[in-house]
């Protein structure tokens, strides 16, 4: 299942007994302006202190079957990095957590970022598997969906030869809402419309309902780095 069909809340059920989220995250989803830089506020529903660990998952190959979260090291001078990676909450107060990309990706990235409260600091984050801590009801992991714009973005989306496809030659991705198929070239008249809710990244394709029969295709879509949902592409099918 794609990231963005995931619920951005992640939660392991470790041991339940009663359920208490002792800890929320605002925004779930964040993107990182042109200098590279966003963050969250994590804020506590408890009266005790607590500590949070923090783990960075890059998603590769993203809105496709092959896509992967893979562990990275955040702390290596490259991709995103968390400040600070590790923190201390009081009770009924709230942290600022910064990302900040290092170095500006020529294509768009996607990372997931894990946050949980620990016993200590001195603890991993855990995978949902291990390290069952049984004086805790219900263990939650926070999992904040996080996009690093690239340095030049550029929409560049490309029709196959045999009109089956939509390939992202861009650097950016873009969100599908609408596609329309119309049998005149005057598009202003009746088309067929579909309802569409698909992310094409860069270079990577989706696949189009069957366009045999028609004399044009209209894409509609949003554009996250403009933050613009009035995009329209045509494409002549003949």
């Amino acid at each position: 299942m794609c990231f963005l069909h995931k619920r951005a809340l992640i939660v392991f059920m470790l041991l339940s007994f009663t359920a208490s989220a002792n800890m929320t995250v605002y925004p779930m989803t964040v993107s990182l302006d042109a200098k590279g830089e966003g963050s969250v506020r994590l804020l506590s529903r408890t009266n005790e202190v607590q500590f949070v660990k923090t783990k960075i998952l890059k998603i590769t190959n993203p809105g496709t079957p092959e896509e992967k979260e893979v562990d990275i090291n955040s702390y290596n001078g490259e991709g995103l990095v968390i400040m600070p990676p590790k923190l201390t909450i009081p009770g009924g107060s709230s942290k600022l957590v910064r990302f900040v990309a290092m170095n500006i990706p020529e294509k768009e990235e996607i990372y997931r970022v894990m946050f949980q409260a620990v016993p200590s600091l001195d603890d991993d984050i855990s995978d949902g598997t291990k390290g069952i801590n049984t004086d805790v009801s219900v263990n939650l992991v926070w999992g904040i969906l996080v996009s690093v714009p690239p340095a030049h973005p550029k929409i560049d989306i490309a029709l196959s030869a045999d009109h089956q496809y939509l390939q992202n030659n861009g650097t950016q991705r873009i969100k599908i809402t609408d596609i329309g198929l119309c049998k005149q070239t005057d598009t202003d008249k009746k088309c067929d419309w579909k309802k569409d809710n698909h992310n094409i990244f860069p270079e990577k394709q989706y696949r189009l309902p069957d366009t045999r029969g028609y004399r044009v295709l209209v894409i509609k879509y949003k554009d996250w780095i403009k933050k613009t949902s009035d995009g329209e592409l045509k494409f002549n099918l003949n």
